[in-house]
């Protein structure tokens, strides 16, 4: 499992990834494993890229006739060479390109030709080439079927002005039900969601072959014409993202959604404007998943308390942080992140901060929206009038909507 420094897959996890078949065949002798960045044995470097970046590779692959890799790219970020330089590396590696300089230089790094983070990982793939590391590269695409075209969910798969009144009266009453459930009951019915996707495309072969074929039926599938920028753009950030599977929504990887993922869905230019403002809802709990989470609760109570500048965090505090033995034994040992990830995830957001003139949260809870050093709101309403500080009383607004997936052409 090339997880880089993720947590470790749970025997479960990885069982529902690759199957019954798969990992009764391969797990019960040791074949099936997740990668560990922190293997002084089982890490090497290949070399330096002209930019001097240092390709660090797991040794097993390295030193096997051929790496097979297969992978699911559910967004135009995934794949390509990124799948390897970064999912079979370790801090040595990822920090040439998981860093402030870059992502605010990633123009999105949803968008491949424009952003420094691919380039860097198509740099880190050339030397794993030129090192003889033979890689057969398998992509597929889904469809957009989040919650089903039938069952007790559909109609979330709905504009809102689609549904009947049938589906309002589901709705409100799902809402309510949620509202007088604890939050922990609410976390296992939501993580108990499998979304029904399909295939719509799997491709095979050379690396860079494959995933520009891959890529061009994502950005069929995501992309959306808009004209022009907005003053104001709004967004509701769901319960789950890329770092909380099965773990909780902490408030750093909140930011990292909203700031990161959603706001660099784009093309071209951001939805917003420059200096404009962003208006995300979620409830923000400060609360932090501490098997998975441990430096995230770290890095929340200390280097967040102390400042939020990406800059200055990644000067002052990421080396201690990757470098702590006590992360690594827990990464290595138990199911935790990495050390210096909550730091990538503060990165991820970089772009953004520098970009938009304020960051308002409906409906976070207010002491951890502000150690975000974001503002807090209790209603849209509440967040609209303190965005006229910044855009004026009559702004232009435009609301995300995700799900679906999708991904803005803005010209």
């Amino acid at each position: 499992a090339a997880l880089a420094i993720h947590r470790r897959m749970t025997e479960d996890e990885l069982r529902h990834a690759v199957g019954d078949r798969v990992y009764d065949a391969f797990a019960p002798d040791g074949r099936l494993y997740n990668h560990d960045a922190e293997d002084p044995d089982g890490m090497i470097l290949l070399g330096e890229t002209p930019h001097g970046e240092e390709v660090q590779f797991s040794r097993r692959a390295a030193e096997s006739d051929l790496v097979v890799y297969v992978n699911i790219n559910l967004v135009s970020m995934d794949g390509g060479h990124k799948s390897t330089a970064t999912g079979l590396s370790g801090y040595t590696g990822l920090r040439h390109h998981h860093n402030v300089h870059t992502m605010q230089r990633s123009r999105s790094f949803m968008d491949q030709e424009n952003s420094a983070l691919h380039a860097s990982n198509w740099r880190m793939g050339k030397i794993i080439r030129d090192a003889g590391v033979k890689i057969f590269q398998i992509e597929t695409t889904v469809n957009n079927n989040t919650f089903g075209r039938e069952g007790p969910l559909a109609l979330l798969q709905k504009r809102e002005w689609e549904w009947s009144t049938r589906d309002r009266l589901q709705f409100l009453g799902m809402k309510h039900g949620l509202d007088a459930m604890p939050t922990k009951a609410k976390r296992k019915i939501f993580s108990s969601w499998q979304a029904p996707y399909a295939l719509t495309s799997v491709q095979a072969g050379e690396v860079e072959a494959v995933h520009e074929v891959t890529t061009a039926n994502v950005y069929k599938q995501h992309l959306v014409p808009v004209e022009g920028q907005t003053d104001v753009l709004t967004m509701g950030l769901p319960y789950i993202c890329p770092y909380n599977v099965n773990s909780i929504m902490n408030p750093i990887l909140v930011m990292c959604l909203g700031l990161g993922y959603f706001f660099n869905l784009y093309k071209g230019k951001p939805l917003v404007r420059e200096d404009g403002v962003l208006i995300m809802s979620h409830p923000t709990p400060w609360e932090f998943h501490p098997v998975h989470h441990p430096s995230y609760i770290d890095f929340f109570e200390q280097v967040l308390a102390d400042t939020t500048n990406p800059v200055e965090i990644e000067k002052k505090y990421e080396k201690q942080f990757a470098e702590d033995e006590w992360y690594i034994h827990l990464y290595r040992n138990s199911y935790a992140y990495h050390g210096v990830h909550p730091f990538y995830m503060w990165y991820w957001g970089s772009h953004a901060l520098q970009h938009l003139g304020r960051v308002i949260v409906v409906g976070g809870d207010p002491a951890a929206v502000r150690r975000l050093g974001f503002t807090p709101a209790s209603t849209l309403q509440d967040a609209l009038e303190i965005a006229s500080d910044v855009v004026g009383p009559q702004p232009t607004v435009t609301h995300i909507k995700n799900p679906p997936i999708l991904m803005a052409d803005v010209t």
